[in-house]
């Protein structure tokens, strides 16, 4: 069995880290607060199966884990010298959380056979983290697997979908060899559809188009992500930021699925009842992730002489959002 250390407590880092102890992988979760750890450590994590059980709330199956919990100033140091196979980080923080800071703790941490997977939805983080840590050990995954918290505090698993993992350097044949044999069959193995890709990059932009078309709008209205596909207006707006996107992605030569629009669709369609991370945020008083997903996209256009309007307006109404929640 492998060993992994999922960093982050929330939703996403939640179903992660209980599907892989329910698999018999050794497991460790990382958060911030004393409080947050000493209440896993008395009732484990507890994830509500929302996608393979009946729709009555009460009948969900339950599942709850008891993975090892630290606290982010006690982590260790992960792998070491002792060969007893890879040890994969998860990364399953926010965007905002990927600091300088945080790069060099991890890569000051690292061992010989240690990798870190990004989780996370926008773009830069990767270039942040490589100034600290070895290119070769870093990788990107692109999920689509949909998770929120509950009002309990729960994690819901709401939605089923796919992980993609590739390398975020250059690819070798000790990445392909040991991240297929390893990271990529213990998740299959832990019940994900996961699989490699040759083609990250694009993956994690089609990804940044459908999370910058779906969340900014679900915020501002303050509705789950498949009313976007019924209320009146919302459609022409979705239509707006998804073209300007792909206007964007191919004056950067990125290749980007034809279907991807119909994609965007069935993410509505199939996380019809969930509230986007930006909608949880905005709605508890935290920062969005605006800054990495629509603010990503405006600093690229920036650099391109690529003019971006309605992801503009829809970033500067979040950006008044965030201030007024603040004040």
């Amino acid at each position: 069995m492998g060993r992994f250390t999922v960093i982050g407590a929330g939703a996403l880092g939640t179903l992660f880290a209980v599907k892989l102890s329910e698999a018999g992988h050794e497991v460790e979760i990382v958060v911030r607060r004393a409080e947050r750890r000493a209440e896993m450590e008395a009732a484990g994590l507890r994830l509500i199966d929302a996608v393979s059980g009946p729709e009555e709330k009460s009948a969900r199956a339950v599942i709850t884990a008891f993975p090892r919990v630290c606290l982010w100033d006690e982590m260790e140091a992960f792998g070491g010298e002792d060969g007893s196979g890879p040890h994969f980080i998860l990364l399953a923080v926010k965007q905002t959380a990927i600091t300088r800071e945080l790069g060099l703790e991890l890569g000051r941490r690292m061992g010989p056979s240690v990798w870190i997977v990004c989780l996370q939805n926008g773009i830069g983080h990767l270039e942040t983290l490589a100034a600290h840590v070895p290119a070769e050990r870093l990788l990107a995954a692109v999920t689509t697997e949909g998770a929120m918290i509950s009002s309990a505090g729960e994690a819901v698993h709401t939605g089923s979908g796919t992980t993609w993992i590739g390398a975020a350097g250059n690819e070798t044949v000790e990445f392909s060899e040991i991240v297929q044999k390893n990271l990529v069959y213990w998740l299959q193995l832990a019940g994900f559809s996961a699989s490699m890709s040759k083609n990250i990059s694009s993956r994690i932009w089609q990804k940044l188009l459908i999370n910058a078309v779906i969340n900014p709008l679900t915020t501002l209205l303050r509705v789950p992500n498949g009313e976007l596909l019924c209320l009146p207006g919302a459609g022409e707006l979705m239509r707006a930021l998804y073209e300007e996107g792909v206007a964007l992605a191919r004056a950067l030569d990125i290749r980007l699925e034809p279907d991807l629009w119909e994609q965007l669709q069935e993410v509505c369609r199939r996380t019809a009842n969930n509230r986007s991370s930006m909608l949880q945020d905005m709605t508890a008083g935290r920062a969005t992730e605006i800054d990495a997903i629509t603010g990503g996209l405006l600093r690229e256009a920036g650099r391109s002489g690529i003019a971006l309007p309605t992801h503009l307006t829809v970033y500067r109404l979040i950006k008044a959002a965030e201030a007024g929640h603040r004040s």
